[in-house]
């Protein structure tokens, strides 16, 4: 694997790391103000999670289960979403905003049943890797939908298009150990969130 490539790919990132970051926080936003006007959405995903949950407790050893269902469902979604990027960027797009939505509700739900210390509790502990994970996903996602769009148009001139070209090879190339330490992190992250987050939240 190239790390240097992909470090080098991620310093060319920057604005698509932004980009991420507000569409991420516009859903956060969105979430927490105006959670009414997205009900059926969100209650969607509460169903969704809530089913996760529900199966989560017939098993015998829930802890690592927990474990397994946030690892497996959130590394599987990033890495999917990197791949979905083909479409133009359009699905990290909408992943980044959804994501934002349930967790900006989500936070404010909590925070007025319970208090705000009690969303820091349950929120930052993994938080501080599963977001810039999941950001960093999208924005790998949101950058291979651009460059496939570039190849697209670029195909009109000889010239441009071997630039072009060069240009997504070297990207392609930084995916691999990008999705390795995306995998990683977020490993830790659900290692975090069924143990020491789980902990903070029942007390």
């Amino acid at each position: 694997m190239n790390w240097k490539n992909a470090i080098l790919q991620m310093k060319l990132m920057k604005h698509y790391f932004i980009a991420s970051t507000l569409v991420f926080v516009t859903g956060i936003v969105m979430g927490a103000l105006y959670s009414s006007q997205f009900h059926a959405f969100i209650n969607g995903q509460l169903e969704a999670l809530k089913q996760i949950s529900d199966s989560i407790a017939s098993k015998p050893n829930q802890q690592w289960s927990l474990f397994w269902i946030i690892f497996w469902n959130n590394a599987s979604k990033s890495l999917l979403i990197i791949a979905l990027g083909l479409f133009f960027g359009v699905f990290p797009l909408f992943f980044l905003l959804a994501n934002g939505l349930l967790l900006g509700y989500v936070c404010m739900v909590s925070a007025q049943k319970q208090s705000w210390l009690y969303v820091i509790k349950t929120i930052l502990p993994h938080g501080i890797l599963e977001i810039p994970a999941i950001i960093v996903a999208c924005a790998f996602g949101l950058r291979l939908g651009v460059m496939v769009l570039k190849m697209l148009l670029s195909a009109l001139s000889p010239t441009r298009s071997a630039k072009t070209r060069e240009q997504f090879v070297l990207f392609i190339k930084a995916l691999l150990p990008v999705s390795v330490m995306l995998v990683a992190v977020l490993f830790v992250a659900a290692l975090i969130e069924s143990t020491l987050t789980l902990w903070l939240a029942r007390g």
